[in-house]
């Protein structure tokens, strides 16, 4: 019948299988086996030796078909509570400016804290991810119950995750294979156990369940009127039976005979690895067993507690093979500091969904294998499907989340190392003549993602059993790149040169640095573009300007400052005298002419006036010709001709006559006179044969005689 249903419970030393129906009245048991395992192919609830626990389940499926007389394919299982890992995960996204949050970016605000669980290296290679549950979300720093649609310039969630290693799943999904099983549903043990023996009116109370198998004690907590903990404690009826085994000198199956064998006999015989016949009473073992079912019920009320936030709860169910250990129960209500009327054993009887419970299956050992039986009639487990990821075959379990593009790449591991989303390339910043100037990388290409060859609509499009996914990787945006040319928009300009075109670059500092125009922008450079002058053009023609004497000189006309440049070259731009200061702009003609001293004489900043008259005088025997100018120039208080050349600092008298006399000082401009000559002599001056002075006033025809006599000595 198509309605029967096949479930496995495979345990540290047993394994069981029920073949049941689901009905209007409930679930109907068909048949049940039970088999230890001949060898220990398992530890602490881990499968251990693949190919040894799936002869015992092959055993267990042919009894049951040879007895039903119908193959057996599919199969309901679970795996241990202790392998179930949760872990909360946080992520936050800034903008630089409020921005309107969409379901894209809450998805992938979602995405990035699921990352950071399974990236981590260590689940990558151990775990399956699950699914995901949100916690939280946080806009602006405060807490929110949906971020879409909402305007904002920070962004949080935090998810739980929940994790199954992979040895675990793989050595079941191994152990099936092998016994010609396919999986429709997985369970959790803990799971499969309260919900099969505290039902959801029950589960308002603070309820303990603890199912004590061989390898391992599961724990899951009821309150509030759900299930809110699960844990696991490493130590069950296993530990038992190796203390026996220690102190009796017997074999691991003969001290669980031994241990079973207490509650109901005085005495116990029993055969050591000797061979020898040994005999010991039952309070002697007892005693011998105390100390570790204490230190059992200790741990699973510890850890109980721990997960139930240190409180005590209102009642503990106790279910498995291991419940049945000598003294276990009281020993758990000391630990848990519970009455002893608030801790016991449940049996199968009271699971309300079965209509009949065979023998086989009436002991607490049956709970959870009768859980997993009732968990695959309802589907109420992990189903999962197998898919195709970048043609990886995977099983994608459905725990908390619907089976969608997400789950599939977060299952497959995929968006721990490769990632949905592009990072945009890094933005260059610089100054330009003290300007901030940006240059953005580019934002790069999102993954591309094909269902079945066909671009997907969204993330959480539906996928089925062998759909085949194909993801590419995002493109990170290039990083910003640019050019000096590129960026400030100039280029080369012309300008003529001694006759010659020239195509000359602007200059640009880059760093304090000189660059060219394809020079790559440096991040947070410091950028400016110099304005070519006269001096540049110079170098450019393999001159060096430092070598070009040039040098500005202040001189004074009648009290008005005058500046002046003097060189050892002649500059013109434009036909007009220029400096290697001077700013040369596109199309300008430049003459240079290196060597020619240029000196500024007094003419060249005085407007002189033609000489009008002449005075020939007689100077000794030398006739000489004054030039009677309308102006007199005096530099530094000193007459001096236009000619002469400026001194810097100069201070430049003129004075303009209508007419003037001619005095004799003015003669000594017209001959040679030595003052040296005259040193220690008395100098006499004759006009016209009569004595006179500097400030005689001279004519036409004027006779000047100097004489020079020694000085008469002092007695």
């Amino acid at each position: 019948m198509d309605n029967e249903i096949f479930a496995l419970d495979i345990g540290t030393r047993k394994v069981m299988g029920i073949v049941c129906r689901r009905t209007e009245e409930g679930i109907e048991i068909i048949d049940s086996e039970t088999l230890e395992h001949p060898s220990r192919p398992m530890l602490d609830g881990q499968i251990q030796n693949i190919e040894d626990a799936a002869k015992t389940v092959r055993r267990i499926k042919s009894a049951l078909e040879s007895r039903g007389n119908k193959k057996l394919q599919k199969v309901g299982v679970a795996v241990a509570g202790r392998d179930l890992l949760t872990s909360t995960s946080k992520a936050v996204r800034e903008f630089e400016l409020s921005e309107e949050i969409t379901p894209e970016m809450v998805k992938n605000l979602e995405l990035e804290a699921v990352d950071k669980i399974i990236s981590c290296s260590e689940n990558i290679s151990r775990c399956y991810c699950a699914g995901y549950s949100p916690v939280y979300y946080e806009l602006d720093g405060m807490r929110i119950s949906s971020l879409t649609g909402h305007r904002g310039k920070s962004i949080s969630c935090e998810v739980v995750v929940t994790l199954l290693p992979k040895v675990v799943l793989d050595s079941m999904f191994a152990v099936l294979k092998k016994s010609g099983l396919v999986p429709t549903n997985i369970t959790l043990e803990p799971i499969s156990a309260i919900n099969a023996i505290v039902p959801e009116e029950l589960r308002k109370l603070n309820i303990v369940l603890v199912d004590i198998g061989a390898g391992t004690s599961d724990l899951a907590i009821t309150g509030g009127g759900f299930v809110f903990a699960y844990g696991m404690v490493p130590l069950a009826g296993d530990e038992i039976t190796e203390v026996l085994s220690e102190s009796l000198l017997v074999d691991f199956a003969g001290a669980e005979r031994i241990k079973r064998a207490l509650p109901n006999e005085e005495k116990i015989k029993y055969e050591d690895i000797w061979g020898k016949k040994q005999e010991a009473e039952s309070r002697v073992l007892i005693e011998k067993i105390s100390g570790i079912t204490k230190k059992l019920a200790e741990s699973i009320a510890q850890a109980a507690l721990r997960l139930n936030g240190g409180k005590t709860p209102q009642a503990v169910i106790v279910v498995g093979g291991g419940s049945r250990t000598f003294n276990l129960i009281p020993e758990l209500a000391k630990g848990f500091n519970l009455e002893a009327q608030k801790i016991g054993i449940r049996l199968p009887s009271a699971i309300k969904t079965i209509k009949n419970i065979t023998p086989g299956l009436s002991g607490p050992e049956a709970v959870t294998p009768l859980g997993i039986a009732v968990m695959t009639a309802e589907g109420s487990g992990l189903n999962f499907i197998e898919i195709e990821v970048n043609n990886k075959k995977i099983k994608m379990l459905d725990f908390q989340q619907k089976k969608d593009i997400v789950g599939a790449l977060t299952l497959s591991g995929i968006l721990a190392h490769k990632r949905l989303y592009p990072r945009p390339g890094m933005a260059i910043t610089c100054t330009v003549n003290g300007g901030l100037k940006i240059i953005r990388g580019t934002l790069g290409e999102g993954a591309k993602i094909l269902l079945n060859g066909k671009n997907i609509d969204s993330l959480s499009q539906k996928i089925q059993e062998a759909d085949k996914i194909e993801f590419q990787e995002a493109i990170d945006g290039e990083n910003a790149s640019c050019s000096i040319k590129d960026l400030l928009g100039i280029g080369c300009q012309e300008i003529v040169f001694n006759r010659e075109t020239l195509t000359l670059e602007p200059i640009v500092m880059m760093n304090e640095k000189e660059v060219g125009l394809d020079a790559e922008i440096l991040d947070r450079s410091d950028i400016r573009v110099l304005t070519l002058k006269a001096k540049d053009v110079l170098r450019h023609k393999g001159l060096k300007p430092e070598n070009l004497n040039q040098r500005q000189i202040l001189v004074n006309i009648n009290d008005n400052p005058k500046v002046l440049t003097q060189s050892n070259f002649t500059l013109k731009v434009n036909e007009k005298s220029a400096n290697l200061e001077t700013e040369i702009k596109p199309q300008d003609i430049i003459e240079f002419t290196p060597g020619t001293a240029i000196f500024h004489r007094i003419k060249d900043i005085v407007e002189t006036t033609e000489t009008s008259e002449k005075m020939r005088v007689r100077v000794g025997d030398q006739d000489i010709i004054i030039d009677i100018e309308p102006q007199q120039i005096f530099m530094n208080g000193h007459q001096v001709k236009p000619e002469e050349f400026l001194i810097d600092g100069a201070d430049i008298k003129v004075y303009r006559l209508k007419a003037r006399k001619v005095m004799l000082s003015e003669i000594f401009r017209y001959i040679d006179f030595n003052p040296h000559e005259a040193f220690g002599k008395k100098m006499k001056i004759l006009v016209n044969d009569l004595p006179a002075g500097f400030t005689t006033a001279l004519t036409e025809g004027s006779r000047v005689k100097i004489i020079f006599e020694d000085r008469e000595e002092i007695t």
